[in-house]
């Protein structure tokens, strides 16, 4: 399908749903949702300075514009102490240039807030999403589309006004369409509990131990030569704090220890301390500015790499200009190194640094309607040859609830 033709059909089924779209009310049991949004990409494929797009893409330029048009549909209904609650949408992704990459994703997600006695309460949760990998990390010029699904059953037991037991049980799988060795298809399952005291503030702290085993689904064995495993285990103990200091202001911490072990080859371990502090400022009645730290540890599996550790911060204001028009900006300044390597090569010791500088409107002229506009500029530098990159990408949305 032609972009702009597809792009046109969709804004043309959103002004034919406009009309009808007034009745519709967000609280409802059963809403319907269309929406359609243009993206242009300068650097789709995140491309270096130093390539040429003539000889890796036989193709002028990496830019691209990008279009997609969904339809999905909501329900929420409570039932006595029962809350459920259902999403599902149809997506489709339409590329001007590079057609090769279109595709059409179904997602969903599912929920049974569910509560036996008011006392004992919890959540029962499923989601399925699907997505192109980025091109920062996925370096084949190919379609490589991940679905991620994720399947929870969590509950909570009140001792008494602010003690609290916790549980839960879930199951998290990823499936390339590709093969990506770097972040292989994989099934984890976990089982944790622990314990949270809520203050009569709004405050909340917790603390919680979790276990998980999983499998790398695309081996079928270790392999020796490349000392990729396909079985490993986690332990993550994990300490959370909410504040709310004030009505329009809040601090949100989290800290974890993880320990990653494998099967078979001890050289892929790794552990560390991560974690997250998130501070939102209420300047004024409209303004509030948002900023937060946070460090990440994540499977990366290559000769010279095991794990990264990613060290991000992030800062920007939130203005309501008026009831109907919200104006964003971020500035985002991250660090990601490549840790673990298994043996000596080229690659050993590599460091990324990205800069994102980000603006956006939300405009919402009823409460059924929402049209965005945003701008988003990327630069990543490296100290290895050809990973350096910039990008900038321009986005216009619209979206309607009936």
């Amino acid at each position: 399908m032609n972009t702009l033709r597809g792009g046109r059909g969709g804004l043309a089924l959103l002004c034919g749903l406009w009309a009808g779209a007034a009745a519709a009310d967000e609280f409802d049991t059963f809403n319907v949702q269309a929406g359609s949004t243009y993206l242009h990409d300068s650097n789709l494929f995140r491309l270096s300075s130093s390539a040429d797009p003539n000889v890796v893409l036989r193709a002028p330029s990496s830019s691209d514009t990008l279009s997609v048009n969904s339809l999905g549909v909501t329900l929420n209904k409570p039932y006595s102490l029962q809350r459920f609650e259902l999403g599902a949408s149809f997506v489709d992704y339409r590329y001007k240039n590079f057609t090769f990459l279109n595709f059409s994703a179904f997602n969903y997600n599912g929920a049974w807030r569910w509560s036996l006695t008011p006392r004992l309460r919890g959540n029962a949760t499923a989601t399925r999403s699907e997505t192109l990998n980025t091109f920062a990390d996925f370096r084949s010029f190919i379609r490589n589309v991940r679905t991620e699904t994720n399947n929870r059953f969590d509950a909570e037991y009140e001792i008494d006004g602010v003690w609290r037991v916790l549980g839960a049980v879930s199951e998290n799988e990823v499936k390339n369409e590709q093969l990506f060795l770097a972040q292989q298809n994989f099934r984890n399952r976990a089982v944790e509990g622990g314990l949270k005291f809520a203050f009569p503030s709004g405050s909340v702290a917790s603390a919680v131990v979790r276990s998980a085993r999983g499998e790398y689904t695309q081996l079928a064995q270790p392999v020796a030569a490349s000392l990729f495993d396909n079985r490993f285990e986690q332990r993550d103990f994990e300490g959370r704090l909410f504040w709310a200091y004030s009505g329009k202001s809040s601090m949100d911490f989290r800290a974890t220890y993880i320990d990653r072990k494998h099967a078979t080859f001890a050289q892929r371990d790794f552990s560390g301390l991560t974690g997250n502090a998130t501070v939102t400022w209420g300047v004024t009645g409209k303004t509030r500015v948002v900023g937060s730290v946070s460090r990440e540890l994540a499977s990366f599996v290559s000769t010279s790499s095991s794990y990264t550790r990613l060290d991000r911060l992030s800062l920007g204001p939130v203005w309501e200009v008026t009831a109907k028009l919200v104006a964003r900006a971020r500035y985002e300044a991250s660090t990601r190194d490549f840790l673990g390597p298994v043996a000596a090569t080229a690659q050993n010791d590599r460091t990324d640094k990205l800069r994102t500088l980000f603006a956006g409107l939300d405009w919402r002229p009823y409460r059924w309607v929402t049209l965005s506009a945003s701008l988003q500029n990327d630069t990543r530098s490296s100290n290895l040859p050809g990973l350096d990159f910039k990008s900038t990408t321009g986005t216009l949305s619209a979206q309607v609830n009936f």
